[in-house]
């Protein structure tokens, strides 16, 4: 089950690089917050990442990550979304024939977190999916719930990954 397949059909409005994260706006109450390796995938091959960000490569002038993401992103709608279990990388594809793919790069410490304006999917170090908020379409697990205060938020972990809960 893909557990962000709700990210179809919302348009790209923006992507902003932060102090430590990048802040990827969608319409809706949609966005994304990338705090690992991201790339642009164009016509099977990268076109911009997140390292690139600032690096001159030999140009006039250091390179735009963002500006260069949101010239060729610009209202395009997400078409399918691919999140692949165990590591949770990320990819999102647009109408534009884009992709842009979220790749975790840490075993310790979260990725990404993606929010639909009323829940949140937060990418845990190993591999982990926890979300946050929204109805309660199912319970957590014994593990995850283990010592949890009463009046905690509710949230929801679904583990794999060096580490997990469900590995204990």
């Amino acid at each position: 089950m893909n557990e962000l397949a709700w990210f179809v059909g919302h348009r790209f409005e923006s992507l902003a690089r932060r102090e430590y994260d990048w802040f990827v706006r969608f319409d809706k109450d949609a966005s994304l917050v990338v705090a690992c390796l991201w790339r642009l995938v164009e016509s099977g091959r990268i076109r911009f990442t997140s390292q690139d960000h600032g690096q001159q490569f030999g140009l006039p002038a250091p390179m735009d990550s963002a500006a260069e993401v949101n010239g060729l992103l610009a209202g395009a709608a997400v078409e399918a979304v691919e999140l692949r279990e165990g590591v949770l990388d990320l990819d999102l594809r647009f109408s534009t024939g884009h992709s842009l793919q979220v790749i975790p790069d840490s075993s310790g410490y979260e990725a990404w977190q993606a929010s639909d304006g009323d829940r949140q999917f937060i990418a845990v170090g190993g591999g982990g999916l926890t979300i946050f908020g929204g109805p309660r379409d199912r319970e957590p697990t014994a593990e995850a719930d283990r010592g949890r205060h009463p009046g905690s938020p509710s949230f929801y972990v679904f583990a794999g990954g060096p580490g997990s809960l469900a590995e204990r």
